[in-house]
């Protein structure tokens, strides 16, 4: 009876140090933002927050004033491809956001990409 107690002790404290450590790893949280030159530099505009699991293929997206949007993720090697397939087989994407995976540069924003200057830098940082 003391070595079954042990041993449940043993994995349920296992399971406490490692699950953090998965879950952490399956999901990404990235705030991004236009940084726009003023006067005094650059101030933050239009703040964006992405939660992209990398397992489900699943971004989340929520921003001040919104609802919480759920978009499909593709990964590729240099981006994350943040949109919506155009069937069920999940071959097409239509991609809404562009995020390089190396800068985090938000290279594609069609929600509001006639809304931004050309001068303004988008930027992302993990969260």
């Amino acid at each position: 009876m003391n070595i079954s107690n042990f041993l449940k002790r043993k994995v349920l404290f296992s399971l406490l140090i490692f699950f953090p450590s998965f879950s952490i790893s399956e999901v990404i949280n990235l705030k991004c933002f236009n940084e726009v030159l003023e006067q005094h530099g650059y101030i933050k505009t239009r703040v964006v927050r992405f939660s992209l699991g990398e397992f489900s293929k699943l971004a989340r997206m929520s921003a001040k004033g919104y609802p919480l949007v759920e978009f499909d993720l593709d990964i590729t090697p240099t981006h994350y491809l943040i949109g919506q397939y155009k069937s069920a087989s999940k071959e097409d994407l239509i991609t809404i956001f562009s995020i390089n995976k190396t800068t985090l540069t938000l290279e594609q924003d069609s929600f509001f990409s006639q809304q931004n200057a050309p001068k303004d830098r988008r930027s992302c940082v993990i969260e």
